[in-house]
């Protein structure tokens, strides 16, 4: 008798423990960002600087899977890194949602989903000219834990994308080829004319993010990501972008059972 309750006793334990492994938070983030910029269809000139970065989201975890969505929101003001020029407002919005499976202790891997990303920026110096992208990307995506800290990995599978308008050229290679270049159709510059939107994968364009999380407290957090994209619109000219953070995370909500 005495065994059997000492059994369930454990049982019970074992049962409580894995069910507090269960949590979801909802959160805020904020903090600072750094940028920079090239594209050699135009010019080899880097342009650079600080700015902030700004987030919300909610978050699930389980012994058996991660998943979330989150908006993140990133402006900076970027200079040439060569000449007294115009500053360069610059934005990224990314709304994404993600869902990882545990494979193995504190190792989890599976996908996220960037639903919308939109890049754009504007040169003050040169007639306020814009660049952006625009798009939707699927990456591969891992999540390892160690103590209170988190690393995350994420590899660019596949995009679907447009780059305009640049300075040399607002229609991607293909199309140039094709010969299918209108110069007086201003539409083809504008984030929802979907004609030259383009499905490509690895390695064109070359996309890899990384992440490192540190658990403060039970509210606080803070995390240094680091974002690289590279896109060859135009054969032998690509335009790559690079974006560190570093921000505090607040978990307004943090429900555990």
């Amino acid at each position: 008798m005495k065994k059997t309750f000492l059994t369930l006793f454990l049982l019970v334990i074992c049962f409580s423990g894995l069910q507090a492994q269960k949590k979801s938070v909802f959160y805020i983030e904020a903090g600072a960002a750094y940028s920079t910029f090239q594209d050699t269809k135009y010019s080899d000139v880097i342009y650079s600087g600080f700015g902030g970065k700004y987030g919300i989201g909610y978050l699930k975890e389980s012994p058996k899977n991660i998943w979330g969505i989150n908006l993140e929101i990133i402006a900076v003001n970027e200079k040439p890194s060569t000449h007294n020029g115009g500053s360069s407002p610059t934005f990224n919005v990314v709304l994404q949602t993600m869902y990882l499976r545990k494979i193995k202790d504190q190792l989890y891997v599976g996908a996220t989903w960037d639903v919308m990303d939109v890049y754009f920026k504007t040169f003050e110096d040169l007639n306020k000219d814009r660049h952006f992208v625009s798009g939707s990307t699927l990456w591969a995506s891992g999540i390892y834990s160690y103590k209170k800290f988190r690393f995350g990995l994420d590899l660019g599978l596949v995009s679907y994308f447009k780059e305009a308008p640049g300075f040399a050229s607002i229609y991607p290679q293909q199309i140039v080829e094709k010969g299918n270049v209108n110069p007086q159709d201003d539409k083809q510059g504008t984030v929802l004319d979907f004609r030259n939107y383009q499905l490509k994968t690895i390695p064109n364009p070359v996309q890899v993010r990384t992440s490192i999380r540190y658990q403060l407290t039970k509210r606080f957090s803070i995390a240094y990501k680091w974002r690289l994209r590279k896109i060859k619109q135009i054969k032998n000219y690509p335009s790559t972008y690079g974006i560190h953070s570093l921000s505090v995370r607040y978990n307004i909500t943090n429900k555990s059972k």
